[in-house]
C-alpha cells in the first residue's frame, strides 16, 4: 500500500493535471441534477396528489396514501431515479480516478457507456444491495461529514427525542448506530469495485469489500478523516480572510456594508462549492488508490507543463454566476434586516433542572422569559384534567398505570422523576393559577386517549372561561375534528392542530399549525402567512435550527431551551452585523 504522503501528493497531482475533466464532469453532474432530478421529483409528487385526490399528506392519512398502487409505483420509480443518480455520480469519479492513476487514456463517452451497461443491475434483484449500501453509509457519512448533505438525511427529532428520553433508549440507539457504522465501514469499497470492474456483480463487490484487509479499511478512514479536517481548516482560513474587510467596513463605513456583504457571501458560496467538489474528487482518488493499490506514476510535481487551455469561457461563466449571486444575496440580506417577533415557547415547561410538565418547570420557564409555556393535558377517569404527556406512568414513575383509568386525586399523590429530579403531578387548575400569578400564557395540548367524556371540550372551554384566560391561551391537539369543534364552542380561543409530518399545501380553518421542523419549508411558511395562519415549529433544540427559524420569523418556536432561543432572538432584534448574518447563513448551508 502506498505511503500516505505519496498517495496524497499523487491525488493532488491527478486532480490538478485533469482539472478541466473534473470541471466538465462535475458541471454535467450538477446540471443533470438541477434539470432532471429536482423537477422530476416535484412533478411526480404533484401527479401522485392529483391521481389519489389528496391535497396534503399528514400522519392521519399517510398510510392510505402510500398504500395506493399508483403511489407505490411512483415511489419505486423515484427511488430508482435517485439511486441511479448516486451511482452515476460516484461511478464517474471512481472510473476517472482509476484511469488517471493507471496512466491510461479515457473519454467521457466510454465512462458513460461502461456505467450504462452496469445500470441494468438496478432493474434486477441486485438493486436491493445498492439500497443496503446507501443506507449503511448514512450513519458513517453523518460522522465523517458534519455537513448539510448528511444533516438533511436524518430521523425526525420527535422520534429521536422519544428514543433518547430513557437510558435503555440511549443504549439501543448507540448499539444500532455502532452496528451500522461497522457494517458500513466493511462495505465502503463495494462501489469503487462494482463501477470499475466491468463484469463483477454488486453482490460480489460487497463480498470483496468485506474481505478487504481491516488495516486497509482503517487506513482509508484515517485518510478521509484527515482530508475532512484539512478541508474544514481551509474553509475556516478562507472565511476569516475574506470576511475581514466586511468586519472593518461595517464599523467604519456602514453605508457600504450591504454591498460588501453581498459580494463577500457570493465569493464564499463559489469558493465553498469548489472546495466541496475538490473534496469529493480527493476522496474518490484515495478510495480507488487503496482499493486497487495503483502504482505511483512518478513524482507528483505540480510544475509540469500541460497543454494550455482556453480559460475565457470558464472565467465568463464564473463572473456571471458571481454577479447573479451577489445581486440575490443583496436582496436577501436587505430583507433580513428586521426585528423578528417569533414567540419563544417552552416545551413542557423548562425541563433543564426540572421534570417536564411540572409547576417547577412552569416557574423556571416563566423566569427564563418564555412568551408561551406549552403543557400537555389529558382527561382522567373522573373527568378532570391532569398535566401529563404519556398515556402510561411507566417512563416517569417506573410504575404500571394508565392515566385514563386513574382519578386526578390518585395521580397527584405520585412522584415523577427524570434526569435526577423529582416532582409531583399537577392538575390543569394548578397550572392556570400559577401561570396567572406569573403573568404568562399557556399553550395547552390536549392529548386524546379515546376514553374522554362526551363533554370534554365544553368542560375545557368552561374552565378557561372561568379563569378568564379564554382570549389569552392557546389550545392545540393532533385531532383536527376536536379542534374544529372547540373553535365553534369558543370562537375567541386560539386553536391549532399538531402535525408530526406534512407534505403538500395546507388549507386549514384553525388559528395556527404546530409542525415538526423536518417538514417546514420556505414555501409552507409563505403559504401560512398568506392564509394568516400562525406557524409554530417543534421541537427545536440546537443553535442552528433556532437561528434558522427565528431568522425566517416563523410565529413560534417550541423548544426545550427557551433561554438560548431568547438570546438568539434578542441578538437579531438588535440588528446583527451583516458579518454575523453571513456566518449564520454559511452555517445553515454547510
Amino acid at each position: 500500500m502506498h505511503k500516505t504522503g505519496q498517495l496524497m501528493r499523487q491525488a493532488v497531482y491527478n486532480i490538478y493535471k485533469y482539472r478541466f475533466d473534473y470541471i466538465q464532469g462535475l458541471a454535467m453532474i450538477k446540471l443533470f441534477q438541477f434539470l432532471l432530478i429536482v423537477p422530476v421529483t416535484a412533478i411526480v409528487f404533484k401527479l401522485m396528489l392529483r391521481v389519489t385526490g389528496y391535497t396534503q399528506i399528514t400522519e392521519q392519512n399517510i398510510q392510505s396514501f402510500v398504500g395506493h398502487p399508483f403511489v407505490i409505483l411512483m415511489i419505486i420509480l423515484l427511488i430508482m431515479l435517485i439511486l441511479l443518480f448516486i451511482y452515476y455520480e460516484m461511478g464517474f469519479l471512481f472510473i476517472m480516478a482509476f484511469h488517471q492513476q493507471k496512466g491510461t487514456r479515457y473519454r467521457f463517452l466510454h465512462i458513460w457507456q461502461q456505467l450504462h451497461r452496469k445500470a441494468l443491475s438496478f432493474f434486477s434483484i441486485q438493486v436491493i444491495f445498492f439500497i443496503m449500501y446507501s443506507a449503511l453509509l448514512l450513519p458513517l457519512a453523518s460522522i465523517i461529514f458534519p455537513l448539510t448533505v448528511t444533516q438533511a438525511i436524518s430521523l425526525p427529532h420527535f422520534l429521536t427525542d422519544e428514543i433518547m428520553s430513557t437510558r435503555s433508549g440511549h443504549l439501543l440507539y448507540a448499539a444500532i448506530t455502532l452496528v451500522l457504522v461497522i457494517v458500513g465501514i466493511r462495505s465502503i469499497l463495494a462501489m469503487p469495485i462494482f463501477t470499475i470492474q466491468p463484469k463483477i456483480s454488486l453482490l460480489r463487490s460487497f463480498i470483496r469489500s468485506w474481505r478487504f484487509p481491516k488495516r486497509g479499511l482503517l487506513g482509508l478512514l484515517g485518510l478521509i478523516f484527515m482530508l475532512i479536517i484539512i478541508h474544514l481548516l481551509v474553509m475556516l482560513g478562507i472565511t476569516l480572510i475574506s470576511t475581514f474587510p466586511l468586519y472593518l467596513l461595517e464599523r467604519l463605513i456602514p453605508s457600504t456594508a450591504l454591498v460588501t456583504a453581498a459580494i463577500t457571501l457570493a465569493f464564499l458560496e463559489i469558493v465553498f462549492g469548489v472546495l466541496f467538489s475538490l473534496l469529493q474528487a480527493m476522496i474518490s482518488q484515495v478510495m480507488v488508490a487503496i482499493t486497487y493499490n495503483t502504482p505511483i506514476l512518478g513524482r507528483s510535481r505540480l510544475t509540469t507543463k500541460f497543454r494550455k487551455r482556453n480559460y475565457k469561457p470558464l472565467t465568463f461563466i464564473i463572473l456571471v454566476v458571481f454577479i447573479a449571486l451577489s445581486v440575490m444575496n443583496g436582496i436577501s440580506l436587505e430583507k433580513s434586516v428586521y426585528a423578528p417577533d417569533t414567540k419563544i415557547i417552552a416545551h413542557r415547561g423548562y425541563t433543564k433542572g426540572n421534570v417536564e410538565n411540572t409547576i417547577s418547570g412552569l416557574v423556571s420557564a416563566a423566569s427564563s422569559g418564555a412568551d408561551l409555556i406549552e403543557i400537555d393535558i389529558q382527561q382522567t377517569v373522573d373527568g378532570q384534567f391532569v398535566v401529563f404527556h404519556d398515556q402510561t406512568l411507566r417512563r416517569l414513575t417506573g410504575k404500571n398505570g394508565v392515566i385514563a383509568n386513574m382519578t386526578l386525586g390518585e395521580l397527584k399523590t405520585l412522584t415523577i422523576h427524570a434526569n435526577g429530579f423529582n416532582d409531583k403531578i399537577s392538575s390543569l387548575d394548578d397550572f392556570i393559577e400559577i401561570a396567572k400569578a406569573l403573568n404568562v400564557s399557556l399553550l395547552i395540548e390536549l392529548k386524546v386517549h379515546g376514553k374522554e367524556t362526551e363533554d370534554v371540550l365544553p368542560k375545557l372551554v368552561k374552565k378557561l372561561k372561568a379563569y378568564k384566560v379564554l382570549d389569552k391561551y392557546y389550545v392545540q391537539s393532533s385531532d383536527p375534528q376536536m379542534m374544529s369543534q372547540i373553535k365553534k364552542l369558543a370562537p375567541n380561543l386560539r386553536v391549532g392542530i399538531v402535525y408530526a409530518l406534512n407534505i403538500g399545501p395546507m388549507d386549514e380553518t384553525v388559528d395556527f399549525i404546530s409542525l415538526e421542523e423536518a417538514w417546514v419549508t420556505d414555501q409552507l411558511i409563505s403559504e401560512m402567512k398568506q392564509q394568516k395562519i400562525d406557524l409554530f415549529v417543534w421541537t427545536l433544540n440546537n443553535n442552528r435550527s433556532l437561528h434558522d427559524f427565528i431568522r425566517k420569523n416563523v410565529n413560534g418556536v417550541i423548544t426545550d431551551l427557551p433561554d438560548m432561543a431568547l438570546d438568539i432572538r434578542t441578538k437579531q432584534n438588535e440588528r446583527e452585523y451583516f458579518l454575523q448574518r453571513i456566518l449564520n447563513l454559511l452555517q445553515f448551508m454547510y
